[in-house]
């Protein structure tokens, strides 16, 4: 269904764009918020070759993109939460 997948993508990105990248601090973050900023941006660009080129390999390095920044996150998460 390429309406669905199309869709689905477009909302992969704003959830990249508007929530992920929209909440780094640059001032706070320094290095690591700028480099969080480029991984977003590239994954953007990525979904958006992905739905042109119809591509599930770019789908799923963007999945494992996100997960290891999940899982980094888990990480770093204070264990008294």
């Amino acid at each position: 269904n390429v309406e669905q997948k199309g869709q689905l993508i477009s909302k992969a990105i704003d959830i990249i764009n508007n929530g992920l990248s929209a909440s780094l601090n640059m001032e706070v973050g320094g290095q690591l918020a700028r480099q969080l900023a480029s991984l977003y941006e590239y994954m953007g660009r990525r979904l958006i070759k992905a739905n042109i080129e119809n591509n599930p390999a770019i789908l799923m390095e963007v999945s494992d993109l996100l997960g290891e920044i999940h899982s980094a996150w888990i990480e770093i998460k204070p264990k008294n939460q």
